[in-house]
């Protein structure tokens, strides 16, 4: 009978837990283990718990205590995820080996694996873990994530060939900004301009998109279209005191000093200790005095 109230308390943790309304998920979870201590799937879940509220070292004993009861691959993903964010990476990486050797095929631990990969910089495991992913299951997702380590190795080449090879639909704003980056690099600026315009037409509101689209308007000489866009940005982030230094910059190079004065002010008022904006501010005074 306890057991069997377990399993009904441990299923509404995890609904709440879904829901984002984690005290009460808790609660819930507490109550499970108190009347079956030995059930894995109530101890991950409070690894789960503990491991969202960044408690890495005792989500990390949960895991290990499920994975007592249960010799379940993802009990094992889980705990190389807790000992990954605790910077043992070593370890970490020996939990994802031993889930695949339980589950050669389980995608939680390959997928971790690839991640912990990237973030030691082994950028070649990463890229056979993701091409290995890709050919087996063609998930667009893979490709992208492909794209982005041969982005982190400046192989924009590559990168491209990547993101053209998916089917690119409505909504997929983040392949058609990797796009544009790749073409920027790559010096294509007028491809960059229609990556980036077609990553905002999904949506308008993305200020690094933005950012990337003015930059890329100033390389071609558009200053004007260039500063529409940061203008932009400043609508939909009035607090962006690094867009504001950027505005001044380019209104310092067309020799507007007035106008790169009041956004380097605007700029200071709001983080007065932001280097580039006082570095930038100098040299629009020293210009004025100058003149």
């Amino acid at each position: 009978m306890d057991k069997e109230k377990a399993i009904e308390r441990n299923n509404q943790g995890a609904r709440y837990f879904l829901n984002r309304q984690y005290d009460k998920a808790l609660a819930f979870y507490q109550e499970a283990v108190d009347l079956d201590p030995s059930n894995p799937s109530v101890l991950n879940n409070l690894g789960l718990y503990y491991h969202q509220q960044k408690a890495y070292r005792k989500a990390l004993s949960f895991f290990e205590k499920a994975y007592s009861f249960a010799q379940k691959p993802h009990f094992l993903v889980n705990q190389g995820n807790a000992l990954a964010m605790l910077g043992k990476y070593a370890e970490a990486s020996r939990s994802y080996e031993q889930a695949l050797e339980l589950d050669p095929a389980h995608k939680g631990a390959r997928v971790s694996q690839a991640q912990l990969s990237i973030h030691t910089g082994d950028y070649q495991q990463a890229i056979l873990t993701w091409k290995t992913l890709l050919m087996e299951e063609g998930d667009s997702q893979y490709a992208i994530e492909l794209a982005k380590v041969y982005m982190k190795l400046e192989s924009w080449e590559k990168a491209l060939n990547q993101l053209h090879g998916i089917q690119i639909e409505d909504g997929d704003a983040l392949a058609w900004k990797m796009i544009g980056q790749c073409e920027y690099q790559l010096k294509n600026f007028g491809l960059a301009v229609k990556a980036f315009k077609m990553a905002l037409a999904e949506n308008p509101d993305q200020v690094d998109v933005r950012q990337h689209l003015a930059v890329t308007y100033l390389a071609i000489g558009k200053g004007a279209d260039g500063i529409h866009q940061l203008e932009v940005i400043l609508r939909l982030d009035p607090e962006n005191f690094q867009v504001m230094t950027e505005l001044a910059v380019v209104f310092l190079g067309q020799g507007e000093k007035e106008k790169a004065v009041f956004w380097l002010d605007k700029a200071l008022a709001i983080r007065p200790d932001f280097p580039k904006a006082q570095r930038y501010k100098k040299l629009a005074e020293t210009a004025q005095q100058q003149r």
